[in-house]
């Protein structure tokens, strides 16, 4: 029992690796580019966003989403994914290098 419990957590703990699709992530995170710079990596004021860890900006973006965080153009871009997409894109610029 404490075999296919603890088989269950480990399972459970992998289930976003084994949803993310590499592809997919990129394709998503293109429409930051123009404001954000390629892959995250912004040379104007616009925050730097390649490297940031996956869960703090799935946070910041549902944040903006919900509107407990506002800013010039965030919320109204968020609002065109799901969450799932959110997901998706903080978790392809969590890979990008700083």
């Amino acid at each position: 029992m404490k075999k296919t419990i603890a088989a269950l957590a480990c399972l459970c703990s992998l289930s976003y690796a084994a949803d993310y699709d590499p592809v997919r992530g990129e394709m998503l995170s293109l429409s930051c580019a123009s404001c954000h710079g390629t892959d995250g990596r912004s040379v104007t004021i616009t925050p730097y966003i390649a490297g940031m860890g996956k869960a703090t900006m799935y946070q910041i973006l549902l944040d903006y989403k919900t509107g407990k965080k506002t800013g010039t153009m965030m919320q109204k871009h968020v609002k065109g994914f799901t969450n799932e997409e959110l997901e998706q894109v903080s978790y392809y610029f969590s890979k990008v290098p700083r």
